[in-house]
């Protein structure tokens, strides 16, 4: 996962790294230079978080079959995306389920679920508590400062997701 203050991936950033399996790209990343990801060949996955896509030429994966890799976008702009060159020759676009409702805290956190995993992106260390609609306490969990994602049961409903720092997000399950 890619720092969330990142605004511009350098030219060459990751280039060749065989053991990179999936990537973060945080939603102020607004610049992909050449040959960024070039040579990954282990890539299964990208979440990139930024609802416009990024303008990036053809080299950004050069030697990365990424009609092999799902991309993952915010929930509305997966059309956006299948018309955007390069992004669109991937080999599936998903849109990531997003927050239902407007967020209390600051606008940095995110919360969205990925397959089976919840992550949440926000500023610092701190605790995560998930919670039914009934208030009944889910998990409890530790996270790094930065993004973290947890393997959660998603059985559907709404889950209240809130943060020791004083943020709260409701999300679709």
């Amino acid at each position: 996962t890619i720092p969330g203050s990142v605004t511009s991936i350098k030219m060459g950033a990751f280039f060749h790294c065989s053991g990179l399996t999936s990537v973060t790209i945080p939603k102020n990343v607004t610049s992909i230079d050449r040959h960024a990801f070039s040579g990954c060949s282990g890539l299964a996955s990208v979440t990139n978080l930024n609802p416009t896509p990024q303008s990036i030429g053809s080299t950004v994966f050069k030697d990365v079959t990424i009609d092999n890799i799902t991309l993952y976008v915010p929930a509305g702009s997966v059309e956006t995306y299948e018309n955007a060159d390069v992004w669109k020759d991937f080999r599936a676009i998903e849109g990531l389920t997003q927050t239902i409702i407007p967020a209390v805290g600051a606008p940095s956190e995110q919360v969205y679920f990925q397959g089976q995993s919840l992550h949440v992106d926000s500023p610092g260390a701190e605790q995560i508590s998930i919670y039914s609609v009934s208030g009944t306490l889910l998990y409890k969990l530790e996270k790094a400062a930065g993004e973290a994602a947890f393997v959660i049961n998603r059985s559907g409903g709404i889950l209240i997701v809130k943060g020791s720092s004083g943020w709260v997000r409701k999300i679709k399950n």
